[in-house]
């Protein structure tokens, strides 16, 4: 373990592959705490962040208050989070599968389209 100038641990994990989120969507908040400070001043409460006019977070990214960066690891793990909790949920895991079935089925007749395989 390694104590690192601004207060953070590196730590090296050897045989370790990955590590899981715990504590869901509420953890976000507290890892991404520069955007959860200025999500309220968003027009609107559902503000995903991402396209909406009135974003006060995409805002603060174009005026160099809140780095881009940050802004895309918030995304990333967000999306990790939902994609944990449909895995735990029995309706949206199937409604996933559906989905993913679908994205499937439209790759596949786009190459026989394309003649890039045959039937």
């Amino acid at each position: 373990m390694i104590l690192r100038p601004g207060g953070d641990l590196l730590i090296d994990t050897p045989g370790i592959r990955e590590l899981q989120l715990w504590g869901g969507g509420e953890a976000l908040g507290d890892v991404f705490s520069e955007v959860d400070e200025i999500a309220p001043g968003c027009r609107f409460r559902d503000c995903s962040h991402t396209s909406e006019p009135g974003c006060a977070v995409l805002a603060a990214v174009r005026d160099g208050t809140l780095p881009e960066d940050l802004l895309q690891s918030y995304h990333k793990l967000q999306g990790e989070v939902r994609y944990l909790e449909t895995l735990q949920d029995e309706s949206a895991r199937a409604v996933r599968k559906r989905k993913e079935k679908e994205i499937t089925r439209a790759a596949y007749r786009w190459l026989v389209d394309k003649r890039i395989i045959r039937r």
